[in-house]
């Protein structure tokens, strides 16, 4: 296996790719662009673990990152929060910061937490743009609406970002990579032992919606952020009450 490209070179390539999805007026074009940046991260993750898992890569432990999402429809925001750290083998832990803020910390690998870091920045704005875009409808009241907007749209990024994240995987496997599937569950074992300790009394936060156009507007819109969920509901990680 070649070395992979340094994280700062990798990062900035897949900063360009989201800088002009970002920007396109294009539909097709963002869409073209998020996968290939999609695309490029996962396959680095793959290179990267192997690499840990062989010895020949140091430093890449596992650590934490504090991200506090702001108001309003923080929660939502979170849940795309934890929706990329899940598709890339990283825990977002989830708390009320106060004033409808949410205190999220990210714990990963340090390799995968820069993923996570990067794609959420990107896919946030994505998102907030789309809801922002988006029309209430007269029946709908725009609080419950954007809500079920944003959370939907984290459900399905998350499903897209792990359907990626396999693909990646297997093509790996095709290009004569073995025990891909094994160096990466043992590394989300790792990282899920990591959460035990540090947080032993954590339960689960599940997310609920109620405006149906909501979510259809929500689903559409990850669909185009080029990156399937069946049915609404979801579920992170959060520190007790």
């Amino acid at each position: 296996m070649t070395t992979p490209p340094t994280t700062e070179t990798w990062l900035n390539r897949v900063d360009a790719l989201l800088a002009k999805a970002e920007s396109t007026e294009f539909p097709d074009e963002a869409e073209a662009l998020m996968a290939k940046a999609q695309e490029l991260m996962a396959r680095h993750a793959i290179d990267d673990a192997m690499l840990a898992a062989a010895g020949r890569r140091t430093g890449d432990e596992i650590t934490s990152e504090l991200v506090v999402v702001t108001a309003p429809y923080a929660t939502a925001k979170a849940a795309l929060l934890g929706a990329v750290a899940r598709a890339n083998h990283c825990q977002c832990i989830m708390s009320s910061a106060g004033g409808g803020s949410q205190r999220c910390v990210v714990l990963g690998y340090s390799s995968d937490l820069a993923s996570v870091r990067t794609l959420f920045a990107s896919l946030s704005v994505h998102a907030v743009r789309a809801m922002l875009a988006t029309p209430v409808p007269a029946h709908d009241t725009p609080r419950r609406f954007r809500r079920s907007f944003l959370l939907a749209f984290s459900f399905r990024i998350g499903t897209r970002l792990e359907e990626a994240a396999a693909a990646a995987r297997a093509s790996a496997e095709a290009d004569g990579a073995t025990g891909v599937g094994l160096v990466l569950a043992d590394r989300s074992a790792a990282v899920v032992d990591a959460v035990k300790q540090a947080y032993p009394n954590l339960r689960t936060a599940r997310f609920t919606s109620s405006s149906s156009a909501g979510i259809a507007s929500g689903r559409a819109a990850a669909d185009r952020a080029g990156l399937g969920q069946q049915g609404l509901g979801g579920q992170g990680r959060a520190l007790p009450s």
